[in-house]
């Protein structure tokens, strides 16, 4: 079950003919022009160290309460050439408050609630339903999608490096990414083994680019259009599943 939700948390099965309609009621998003665009620093030719990095990270989170933004993902399987392409949007709300709504290849609806995690797939009518905890520790990719507003705990809770910097744009601002690996004390204890790089600009400071490499899947996320603390009710990340909808459960009961 691990494995297909992880699976299904990512892209839609190819090739389903188009959903049918359902009365299934969607929550309106955030108007895209709600809340405030991310904060510019001053462009500055000091080094980009981790410190520096902490640091500005730590200033976002804390101005983060609520987010908007379009994302995409890209994932790949070594040995193929095939690359799946997901497009929607996110919306998040401090602590664990996520919905996702993707738009192509073909809808579908991510939502967790603090509690439980639902993936609902309308073109089969399917939901599934898993404690958000027990997919926190079992699935690397949580690492990827429920930490918005933590960037500067990740570089605490993960051996982290600076791995690149960019030459300066025009502008003046560089581009750097960060490769977070788990500790080895964390590898000893039967921890996952994965590899998340996240890309920023020393313009924002935002990870507007995530990379995650789990087994043999690597998935890169980029998120445009981010606009920080509109206006987002809790009952954005609510969800009942329809009244026909198959509904398959992780063990640990209903909510």
């Amino acid at each position: 079950m691990n494995a297909a939700l992880f699976a299904a948390l990512l892209l839609p099965v190819a090739g389903r003919a188009a959903p049918a309609k359902r009365a299934v009621t969607e929550i309106s998003s955030a108007p895209a022009a709600a809340g405030t665009a991310l904060p510019a620093y001053a462009a500055s030719t000091a080094p980009v160290t981790l410190d520096l990095i902490s640091a500005r990270f730590s200033e976002l989170d804390a101005r983060l309460n609520t987010l908007h933004a379009d994302f995409k993902q890209y994932v790949r399987l070594d040995g193929s050439d095939t690359v799946q392409q997901v497009e929607g949007l996110v919306l998040f709300k401090k602590p664990e408050l996520m919905r996702l709504t993707h738009r192509l290849p073909e809808p579908q609806t991510v939502v967790s609630d603090g509690t439980w995690l639902w993936v609902y797939r309308p073109s089969t009518n399917q939901v599934i339903q898993t404690k958000l905890a027990d997919w926190r520790r079992s699935e690397p990719l949580a690492k990827g999608l429920l930490d918005f507003g933590r960037s500067a705990d990740l570089l605490k809770r993960y051996e982290a490096a600076v791995s690149t910097v960019s030459a300066p744009d025009a502008d003046g601002y560089r581009t750097f990414e960060v490769r977070l690996t788990p500790r080895p004390e964390d590898a000893k204890a039967g921890g996952a083994d994965f590899t998340l790089t996240l890309k920023a600009s020393t313009r924002d400071f935002f990870p507007h680019e995530a990379v995650l490499r789990v087994g043999r899947a690597s998935i890169r996320s980029t998120f445009e259009n981010v606009r920080l603390n509109p206006p987002i009710p809790d009952s954005a990340f609510r969800f009942t599943p329809p009244k026909d909808a198959d509904v398959f459960q992780t063990p640990g009961g209903r909510p």
